[in-house]
């Protein structure tokens, strides 16, 4: 990622460490203010960009604009669309700095463990408190944690899963659909 993707104002984390922040100043290297609030300079390769964040500064005003244009002009008829319970998703962030404070002692192998434990112990209570829509939100890494997750609940025969909405939720996340018993 070159300094000129990155801009004043962005929602950036750095990739290899748990550091996310506002950008402050861009040149040769990317200071951002950290959400703890102190400034912390990276070489652009090392930020990305937060999804959610990033489309909240955006303007799209005339994409909205000119969709509306395009509908008014269309005489096809609207197609409808499955909208999904109306009750919102409960959002899961397995980032182990957001599962507990002393994850700088804990072994890779234990990281994960954790993290595992702690999608089946939230799972579990979803299912029980019979909810229908849960997030997962596992990040981007090597893919070890998604693929420990996917394991995990395969063994559900009463759940289904799939990549949650990227836009809303970033790529590194699952969501889970609790199916309705058919009783």
């Amino acid at each position: 990622m070159d300094s000129k993707t990155i801009q004043l104002g962005d929602f950036v984390s750095a990739i290899n460490e748990a550091i996310s922040g506002v950008v402050i100043a861009v040149g040769d290297e990317i200071t951002i203010e950290s959400t703890e609030g102190f400034p912390i300079k990276f070489t652009p390769e090392e930020l990305v960009i937060e999804p959610k964040k990033w489309l909240e500064t955006k303007d799209f005003n005339g994409l909205y604009n000119k969709k509306a244009q395009d509908n008014s002009i269309s005489s096809r008829p609207k197609r409808t669309t499955r909208v999904k319970a109306g009750i919102p998703p409960i959002i899961i962030d397995l980032h182990i700095e957001k599962l507990t404070k002393n994850h700088n002692r804990l072994e890779p192998w234990e990281i994960l463990d954790f993290q595992i434990e702690s999608a089946r112990n939230q799972l579990e209570w979803a299912i029980n408190k019979r909810k229908q829509r849960i997030i997962f939100i596992h990040g981007i890494g090597e893919g070890v944690l998604k693929a420990e997750l996917e394991t995990l609940f395969r063994r559900y025969d009463n759940i289904r899963f799939y990549p949650a909405n990227a836009m809303e939720f970033g790529a590194g996340a699952i969501e889970v659909y609790r199916l309705q018993n058919s009783i």
